[in-house]
């Protein structure tokens, strides 16, 4: 028999009682959605009501599962509120009151360890942490700071680095020792977690370290992912020349693409300069996790610098954003014929 709306509609109001409560019974038991788990779980659960179809029991099935998945959601949304709320407020000298972070809690021990290094910086350094995210599973602190203050750039890119492959070890969902696991997208999880994955793919315990899928992969063997949101970094420069540095130790100038953005950065002036000073650590991130296919880059370069807005020193004009969008689709597609290039 073919499935109406009405049929649906009937099937969810006549067994609305039935489909909640087997959703809820199921998400009092879990911390997250799996797949494999609710199948083994919903497997027949309605059979008993004889006088139904298979599509019938198929339909309520699904119902019972989309229901248990937003009953897992709320409750997760809730708790990493709860635990990034307690973050902020027990670190409010040295973490922004708003500072977001886009990641599970299994890594607030690494944030907090964040806090406690920038609590040591010098007062003069002025630097905060201002949010987070987890990027092809890489846990990614943004911190605002003196760019300019002697010694400030180096140790606050080091210890960003630092928790960033921290942060590859440890499962996000609940701080375990883990890896980085690939499925249809990039997870760093415990073996107890990784459920959550689903199926996973060939290459999945090939590659540790994402960031350096550019140097490893083919560029067509790049998997699409989601489209990256707002995350900001490094205050307004107040001096306008170059400060001194060491490339033994400044990490911006410890890979060819660091480089290439510094050196760029001081052979140009005014706001342009500007612009590269403060976003040129996102600049690199954003061409390091570049792993989308060649016709979806205006899109993945667009939201990239979308993303800068909100966190911006001052607002980006037009102007600003198509410089941006320019200079880093430039650097991707440089990126891009180098590793063609090098295979």
């Amino acid at each position: 028999m073919t499935m109406t709306d009405q049929r649906r509609r009937w099937l969810r109001g006549a067994y609305l009682d039935r489909i909640t409560e087997v959703a809820m019974h199921y998400a009092a038991d879990h911390t997250h959605f799996v797949d494999s788990e609710w199948q083994a779980y919903i497997d027949g659960e309605f059979d008993y009501l004889s006088e139904l179809s298979s599509a019938d029991h198929a339909y309520l099935r699904e119902q019972a599962g989309l229901e248990a998945f937003r009953r897992i959601v709320s409750a997760l949304s809730a708790t990493r509120e709860a635990a990034f709320g307690k973050l902020r407020s027990n670190n409010t000298d040295v973490i922004s009151p708003d500072a977001r972070f886009a990641m599970d809690i299994g890594w607030i021990d690494l944030l907090q360890h964040a806090a406690d290094r920038v609590r040591t910086y010098p007062e003069s350094w002025s630097v905060k942490v201002v949010g987070g995210k987890e990027k092809f599973g890489c846990c990614v602190v943004h911190v605002t700071c003196d760019y300019s203050a002697r010694g400030c750039r180096s140790e606050v890119e080091r210890q960003r680095e630092e928790i960033r492959l921290r942060s590859l070890s440890t499962c996000e969902i609940c701080g375990s020792p883990g890896r980085l696991r690939l499925s249809g997208f990039a997870k760093t999880v415990c073996d107890q977690h990784s459920g959550v994955m689903g199926e996973f793919r060939e290459d999945d315990g090939k590659w540790s370290d994402p960031w350096k899928w550019n140097e490893e992969r083919p560029l067509e063997d790049y998997i699409d992912h989601v489209l990256d949101f707002g995350r900001a970094l490094i205050a307004e420069v107040e001096h306008q020349k170059r400060p001194s540095c060491d490339e033994s130790t400044d990490p911006i100038r410890s890979t060819p693409l660091g480089r290439r953005v510094d050196d760029d950065t001081w052979s140009k002036s005014g706001r342009e300069r500007e612009m590269l000073i403060e976003f040129g650590f996102q600049i690199i991130d954003a061409v390091n996790g570049a792993c989308v296919k060649v016709e979806y880059l205006d899109g993945y370069v667009h939201d990239e610098v979308a993303g800068w807005r909100e966190f911006a020193v001052q607002p980006l004009t037009p102007a600003d954003e198509e410089f941006l969008q320019g200079y880093l689709r430039a650097l991707i597609e440089e990126e891009y014929e180098r590793i063609k290039n090098n295979r």
